[in-house]
């Protein structure tokens, strides 16, 4: 090693080829109690630390460039498995017709998206008729909270039950585990249209237990409906009238949803019936 090391230093006499002084070594080593120099050839003059600081500022930049283009593949991955329909990419607080009536919830979803923390666990219900804005908001704030990296995911109450329903098939790439999993595990879920859905003691055991799971882990839920909650609350109850459905958990997932998430009501004429006339 001592060999080396005389070696490296005799490499010192090296000139600088910004100013032709010897360069020496960045730093020393101690090798049986005697000092060797050690490390990058270096010099003091100016030409040589602007030449440094340029090889810095380049290896930075190429890191940021590099982090950008990860960070860049990493919210395209969060678009691709959120669910998010194409139709709905465009669906942005920008792009919504803010009027009197429906402004109140527009501020509410735009605030929420602005301070969403998914420790806090906090969500929204929004309800109305149909047509209103209901399914743009939520999906505006997908959009938002996707680009800055959230894990969201979205869906229709059908097309949620759908993605469960097709693990089933012996030829499926993923488990009902692994779609569950994604459901009670994304820092936000949003179920659009609940209430549109057929009941079945499946479905209701499988939503309740979805949101239930949400509920226990404090991660943040929205949903929108056309329904009122009292008729959400009989749907997903017993039928009286069918001795064979026995799940009733309606009102404990009106109660999960109603402690979990803040209600906004959206009123006003329908958006696509104006389009249309």
């Amino acid at each position: 090693m001592t060999g080396m090391l005389s070696k490296s230093a005799s490499s010192g006499a090296d000139k600088c080829p910004h100013c032709g002084c010897k360069m020496r070594r960045m730093t020393t080593v101690k090798v049986r109690g005697k000092e060797y120099p050690w490390g990058p050839l270096v010099c003091d003059c100016e030409g040589f630390k602007v030449a440094q600081d340029r090889r810095e500022a380049e290896r930075k930049a190429r890191e940021e460039a590099e982090e950008r283009e990860r960070q860049r593949e990493r919210i395209e991955q969060l678009f691709r498995t959120s669910g998010l329909p194409a139709r709905w990419r465009n669906r942005t607080f920008e792009a919504f017709q803010v009027t009197d009536s429906n402004r109140e919830a527009f501020e509410v979803a735009k605030q929420y998206a602005d301070w969403f923390d998914p420790v806090e666990g906090r969500g929204l219900l929004l309800t109305g008729t149909v047509g209103t804005g209901k399914t743009h908001l939520a999906a505006a704030i997908a959009m938002e909270l996707i680009a800055r990296g959230h894990w969201v995911v979205f869906g229709t109450i059908t097309s949620l039950l759908q993605d469960i329903r097709r693990t089933y098939d012996e030829h499926a790439r993923e488990t009902e585990a692994d779609v569950l999993r994604r459901l009670k595990r994304c820092a936000l879920l949003i179920i659009d249209d609940l209430g549109k859905e057929n009941v079945s003691p499946w479905v209701k055991q499988t939503v309740f237990d979805v949101v239930n799971a949400r509920y226990e882990d404090n991660k943040a839920l929205i949903v929108t409906t056309n329904l009122s909650l009292p008729v959400i609350r009989q749907r997903y109850n017993a039928d009286p009238q069918n001795p064979n459905d026995t799940v009733s958990v309606g009102d404990a997932l009106v109660d999960r949803i109603l402690e979990m998430c803040k209600g906004v009501r959206m009123v006003g004429e329908s958006w696509r019936k104006r389009s249309v006339l």
